[in-house]
């Protein structure tokens, strides 16, 4: 499970029945959608139960508050990010080396903006005003700067150890900065994150490749 920081929550024991199971995950999938629709601010207890269909007795069996809620669905969003981030430390040194720039950025950040795009609730979660406290998981993060440096290294092994990071931190800045455009124009959310995101990167790519 990935190390996460998200202020304020107070765990329960995870069920061990399939139907304790099941019902958890309808409450995170509850939890989901008010977010998405409703903000943080304006989630209760009372309507999880409700969207959920589930009693509000059951889901205080699971959860001991809104925040505890808010911490499992942000787990299970990192979970998610981790099995992507799995895969891709999978993928060969021939196949990092020979794909062209868009094949890179196909292969490693298109996975991670999709799931952002499809998950409007984590897209919340994971900015920094998000009202109940952005969640965070600096051991992912290093994961994934692992990741890309190891990208790099393979592909312009020239390139100091200092020029590599400094690309490391633009390749996963850029994406942020529309992530946060994404937030503030949500008529075209799906465009920013899965066409103007790549096609930019692609080209900071070929760029310093060339460079």
């Amino acid at each position: 499970m990935p190390s996460t920081h998200f202020a304020g929550h107070t765990a329960k024991r995870a069920p061990q029945q399939t139907r304790g199971r099941e019902r958890v995950s309808a409450i995170l999938d509850a939890c989901a959608t008010l977010l998405a629709n409703r903000g943080a601010t304006q989630l209760t207890m009372h309507g999880l139960a409700k969207e959920a269909n589930t009693s509000i007795g059951s889901l205080y069996h699971f959860f001991a508050d809104k925040q505890a809620v808010l911490h499992a669905l942000g787990v299970r969003h990192l979970e998610s990010i981790a099995a992507i981030t799995h895969k891709l430390q999978q993928v060969s040194e021939t196949t990092w080396r020979e794909l062209p720039a868009e094949g890179v950025i196909d292969y490693l950040m298109m996975p991670i903006l999709r799931y952002i795009e499809t998950h409007p609730d984590f897209m919340l979660m994971i900015s920094s005003g998000f009202a109940s406290g952005q969640l965070r998981a600096p051991e992912l993060r290093k994961d994934i700067e692992h990741i890309y440096d190891h990208v790099l290294a393979i592909r312009m092994p020239t390139a100091t150890d200092v020029q590599r990071g400094r690309r490391v931190k633009t390749l996963m800045g850029m994406p942020l900065g529309l992530l946060q455009m994404a937030l503030e124009n949500d008529a075209f959310k799906r465009e920013l994150l899965l066409e103007e995101a790549p096609a930019a990167l692609a080209a900071y790519l070929r760029s310093i490749e060339l460079g």
